[in-house]
């Protein structure tokens, strides 16, 4: 995922434009999911991003996956990124009720 390609995922998104986001991805039309950066680079792509959000590797992800297909892929990507960056949406919010307290720290 790229800022330059659009799409970026974002903390100050919420979780359905996450979702949305992700659905948007692009794959391919193989229905084994696996990981190859080079001849698969959007299926990869997402598989990186679960990776680094669940703390496993994109092999291991991808075998779970296997026949899922890509639609699985996006499944399991969206509910990491968003469980992943819910205690960091939440504080986000927190400090956007207190604009002063945010003020007092940038001073």
């Amino acid at each position: 995922m790229s800022k330059s390609y659009g799409n970026a995922i974002n903390i100050s998104m919420t979780a359905e434009e996450t979702a949305k986001r992700i659905k948007k991805s692009q794959t391919d039309g193989e229905r084994t999911i696996t990981f190859d950066p080079e001849a698969r680079p959007g299926v990869s792509g997402l598989l990186s991003t679960a990776a680094i959000c669940t703390g496993r590797s994109e092999v291991e992800i991808a075998e779970e996956i296997g026949m899922g297909g890509s639609g699985q892929l996006k499944k399991y990507v969206t509910e990491s990124v968003n469980e992943y960056f819910a205690p960091i949406r939440a504080r986000r919010e927190e400090l956007v009720q207190d604009m002063d307290y945010v003020k007092d720290v940038l001073r």
